[in-house]
């Protein structure tokens, strides 16, 4: 067999294995006739039927699942993803405000394609574009694979960091001072992307939203330890960091005891996890204690369950929860 001749034959085993996976699933089998048509009109091949038979045995060989479905054809059986994984993490990129709608319509494609045509159509008439709430930042795939690499490489990161604000009745961009900041993870919580990192001025952690900033870039500063300005040693744990952040607030670790009614135990779970400290009470009623970071957005998730939640320490945090309920009441007693 001659060079060319073996370029063309590994070419048309390569061509093959695609047109199975992109037009064969258990439902759909191919034919040898319908794989000789899509090598002759998508890859300009020509082949027979025998060597149709060849290739495939070849490539169950090399370690391909392809099955024969009696006279029907071939088709691929086993894929990186099956269709429940794909609908999932499609629905997790419908729901991520932080990727753009022109970002979220390549990643769902780029899924799809894993998938059979057949398969993909199924999962595409159940997607949903157009009534989602979505940022504007395109920058943001740069920003996360940037921001990859200087925690992996240990540099500070500079960027700008906008917040919005209302000017003549519309919404407006408004810039902050630029940010150097020592990056420790990258955190999805609340349908939001984070960096948690240091900003050298203080000694704690801060939380910045990546479909919030601009510009950014890598510095050839080291960053600081983490171990500086958190309890972690080692690595940094961001699992343990979200089970004990609230709504990305930082502040000073402290221990929290609630007693609180059984109605929203699974609710407490999802929060601290089954690790934190459960006991019976009277009165359908449990004990949790945990730790968590005392912050506005500890009293703000607090608040939800206020009627279902009672704080035996600390004291501070009580206190504050107590000086928000009445601030609630009086704001709205003011609006009447």
């Amino acid at each position: 067999m001659s060079e060319k001749d073996g370029k063309s034959s590994k070419k048309k085993l390569f061509a093959v294995l695609e047109i199975l996976k992109k037009y064969s699933d258990d439902e759909h089998p191919m034919k040898a006739h319908e794989i000789i048509e899509k090598l002759s009109s998508e890859y300009d091949l020509a082949a027979e039927r025998k060597s149709i038979y060849r290739d495939v045995e070849t490539l169950q060989d090399m370690g391909v699942d392809i099955m024969k479905s009696g006279r029907e054809g071939f088709y691929l059986a086993a894929r990186s993803f099956e269709i429940a994984e794909i609908r999932m993490l499609n629905d997790a990129i419908l729901g991520a405000s932080f990727i753009t709608p022109s970002k979220t319509k390549v990643l769902s494609h780029k899924l799809t394609q894993e998938l059979s045509v057949h398969q993909a159509k199924q999962i595409e008439t159940q997607m949903y574009y157009d009534n989602r709430i979505k940022f504007d930042n395109e920058q943001i795939l740069y920003i996360v694979d940037q921001l990859h690499t200087a925690i992996a490489a240990g540099k500070k990161v500079k960027f700008k960091y906008y917040r919005k604000r209302i000017v003549n009745n519309r919404v407006r961009r408004t810039y902050t001072r630029e940010h150097c900041i020592s990056p420790y993870a990258l955190i999805w919580s609340d349908d939001n992307y984070y960096l948690v990192g240091n900003y050298a001025k203080y000694d704690n952690l801060s939380h910045y939203r990546l479909d919030r900033m601009e510009q950014l870039s890598i510095t050839d500063e080291p960053s600081r330890s983490f171990e500086e300005v958190s309890k972690y040693r080692g690595s940094f744990d961001a699992g343990d960091y979200v089970t004990h952040t609230f709504r990305m607030y930082s502040g000073e670790e402290t221990e929290i005891d609630l007693i609180c009614s059984n109605d929203i135990l699974e609710k407490i779970i999802d929060k601290f996890g089954d690790g934190a400290h459960y006991m019976n009470c009277e009165n359908d009623t449990f004990r949790v204690r945990t730790t968590g970071y005392m912050s506005e957005g500890l009293v703000d998730w607090l608040m939800m369950y206020s009627s279902r939640c009672y704080i035996k320490a600390p004291d501070e945090l009580r206190e504050r929860v107590i000086r928000r309920a009445a601030e609630i009441v009086e704001k709205q007693s003011e609006m009447v």
